[in-house]
């Protein structure tokens, strides 16, 4: 697991519109800039829709689906306009405002599983780019509530993976151990946590998943694919 900090988000600057936390995950506040699917960046709008449609693609045969941490929604707007599925839309955070009222999207603002009747069962779910937000405890803890809930298929899309070449390697252990020494301050917003393929699969592994399959969006980013048996 590595920690990600970033100074800027999709070539829009930081600093030029919340306070720079070094320290602690950008909160919703962050998204308040936006008013609507319009004011996003180009790039990330294209690598939404291509997500959407890869699940588009993943759930076809399924008329219902779920998602865990929608964030603000736009890959389940895709989705519901483009595909005769219908969507339970997940989030703890007011990030989902503009998927309120939507047709074929129920919105629940909690957090799964605690938010949903217990009797209420999806074969497929899926959640994109969540992954991130957690330390490693609390990732097994978000798995392990997968796991239970049986889905017949679970997918983790938009997992961003650290880069593996030497020199960057080299600069984060550096980065790393001076940060310790009190010596280096880490510049720009604490993004968040970053994990390798083989990461993911190892803490699947061990919260109970046996069937797990992985391949990459075109964009680069990679899906994961659970299983129940």
């Amino acid at each position: 697991m590595k920690k990600l900090w970033q100074t800027e988000w999709f070539h829009i600057e930081f600093k030029d519109f919340i306070n720079v936390d070094s320290e602690n995950i950008a909160d919703e506040k962050f998204y308040e800039k936006f008013k609507s699917y319009d004011d996003l960046p180009q790039k990330y709008t294209k690598n939404k829709i291509g997500i959407a449609n890869d699940l588009i693609g993943f759930s076809k045969s399924y008329n219902k689906i779920m998602s865990i941490g929608c964030g603000n929604g736009i890959i389940e707007d895709y989705i519901v306009k483009n595909s005769g599925i219908s969507i339970l839309a997940i989030e703890p955070s007011n990030n989902s405002r503009w998927l309120k009222n939507k047709n074929n999207i129920r919105f629940i603002s909690g957090f799964f599983p605690n938010c949903i009747a217990t009797d209420e069962k999806y074969e497929f779910g899926y959640c994109s780019s969540i992954d991130y937000v957690f330390n490693d405890s609390e990732y097994i803890k978000f798995l392990k509530t997968i796991y239970d809930y049986k889905f017949k298929e679970f997918f983790l899309t938009e997992v961003i993976v650290p880069s593996n070449c030497f020199k960057s390697n080299i600069k984060y252990f550096l980065k790393s151990l001076l940060y310790k020494m009190g010596i280096y301050k880490h510049k720009g917003q604490f993004w968040g946590y970053l994990r390798t393929v083989d990461e993911h699969i190892e803490f699947l592994k061990n919260v109970g998943f046996k069937n797990i399959e992985y391949g990459q969006h075109n964009h680069g980013t990679y899906w994961i694919k659970v299983g129940n048996e």
